[in-house]
């Protein structure tokens, strides 16, 4: 109940500074170090609003155990605007495997904390130690590893057009942010606890994978981008190779996901989880297009098209917020229903229609990339219906048989075009290239030819 206000009141203190150093190709000492005052002291005075705002935030919910744990909380937030800067420093440099080590760290000993007060002293203090050590490990990891330290700050004139920048990219964040987590605030205060609880698990099962695909990859992708928006044509290939490597692992997986949502949940959750199925299978139907459409965030950012991004953004929380106020007379599943309904007729093409609209990437550069890959998903959703209905009983043995039909469908149906094959070819030159890498290293390591003789 708690945790999206938090999160929320940690959107803000980014005021998306962070993707603006990150998008500007060429910034000073001074610049930067400005930025960092400036989340800094935002998130000081956000996070003694948030501590101040812990009994109404209780009162909201009619649940006075929120007081501690919303104080506690606090503290994440002023943690989280420490890091900010340093974190993006690490980006822009291209410092990915240092980051990459940062977040399992604070993940794994996130999660240890987590586990030890569930196991000795079960309590919502296991969810709340989970965030305050991960965030504090990261802290401790990026002023480690960034080797920088914010000095003295530029003047106002000197960071106009980053906060310019910033304004559109906050004003992205924050609407996106609400039109992400509105609906847990409503379910948990109309409908029930228990609800939340199927929804957000729901959610979250499906949401984990895609997002551990795509947020690596665009922390990667949006300053290699921004670099190349002044060189149209190496931009549409860069994002053009990525998007295909995308689609090819992502899709099969979330059409096997919608196909096979209730004996998934059962099977890794249990059969108390079962109501969890119809909400997922629902938010699964809005899935399968934000393979695609989650990347096109790193079009507006890296082409600093702020502004159209933050009236996006306006936009897809209005309607979303619209859809849960329609649907929650249903409950969890109906909110879930409406979301996905109106992502999939109404926000999904006005989305696709307004990020062709300029730049490097245009309508016909999308439309290329996605329709092979259309054909395939659709042959691979009937191919896994028919093959539910033949076998309706599954274990873990069934769903893995039926995964491994997914991806195999789908790369056959994607072969049967041009575009399709080149796409797999890629993926098999990049395959054998890193398994040629590791046979190489062993090779080397196992006694053949010194390795300075091999170089």
């Amino acid at each position: 109940m708690v945790m999206p206000l938090a999160a929320f009141v940690m959107m803000i203190q980014d005021i998306g500074l962070s993707q603006a150093v990150i998008a500007s190709p060429h910034l000073s000492r001074a610049q930067t170090s400005a930025m960092f005052w400036i989340n800094a002291a935002l998130s000081l005075v956000l996070a003694v609003l948030f501590a101040v705002s812990a009994p109404l935030i209780a009162a909201f919910f009619g649940e006075p155990r929120l007081v501690a744990p919303a104080l506690a909380l606090a503290g994440s937030v002023l943690v989280s605007g420490l890091a900010t800067q340093h974190f993006a420093h690490l980006t822009k440099t291209l410092r990915f495997g240092t980051i990459a080590v940062i977040d399992i760290a604070s993940t794994l000993l996130g999660f240890a904390a987590a586990l030890g007060i569930a196991w000795f002293a079960p309590s919502i203090w296991a969810l709340v130690a989970s965030v305050l050590v991960g965030m504090g490990v990261g802290l401790i990891g990026a002023w480690a590893t960034a080797r920088w330290v914010p000095g003295r700050p530029a003047g106002f004139a000197e960071v106009r057009e980053l906060l310019r920048l910033g304004a559109g990219l906050s004003t992205f964040t924050l609407s996106n942010f609400l039109a992400r987590n509105l609906d847990n605030v409503v379910i948990g205060r109309w409908v029930g606890a228990a609800q939340l609880g199927f929804y957000d698990r729901a959610y979250k099962l499906l949401l984990f994978p895609l997002q551990q695909i795509n947020n690596p990859i665009g922390r990667v992708m949006v300053p290699v981008l921004s670099r190349l928006v002044d060189e149209p044509h190496r931009y549409r290939h860069a994002y053009r190779r990525t998007i295909r490597l995308m689609l090819l692992i992502t899709l099969p997986g979330v059409a096997f996901m919608l196909i096979f949502a209730e004996p998934l949940i059962v099977t890794l959750m249990g059969p108390r989880w079962q109501p969890a199925a119809a909400i997922f299978t629902w938010l699964a139907i809005a899935a399968l297009h934000q393979p695609m459409s989650s990347t096109f965030g790193w079009l507006f950012i890296s082409q600093r098209r702020g502004g159209e991004f933050g009236r996006w953004g306006l936009f897809n929380m209005v309607t979303s917020v619209l859809a849960f106020a329609v649907g929650l007379p249903w409950g969890a599943i109906g909110v879930a229903a409406a979301y996905a309904l109106s992502d999939v007729l109404i926000r999904m093409p006005v989305l696709w229609w307004w990020v062709g609209r300029s730049g490097p990437v245009r309508h016909r550069d999308l439309m290329s990339i996605v329709w092979p890959f259309a054909i395939a998903l659709g042959g691979t959703l009937a191919g896994l219906a028919g093959l539910r209905l033949w076998d309706g009983t599954v274990g873990f043995a069934g769903l893995a048989i039926a995964a491994c039909f997914a991806f195999g469908a789908f790369a056959i149906l994607l072969a049967l075009t041009a575009p399709g094959r080149e796409t797999l070819a890629e993926a098999g030159g990049l395959v054998g290239g890193q398994l040629g890498r590791v046979t190489g290293g062993r090779r080397d390591r196992g006694g053949g030819r010194p390795a300075i003789e091999s170089r």
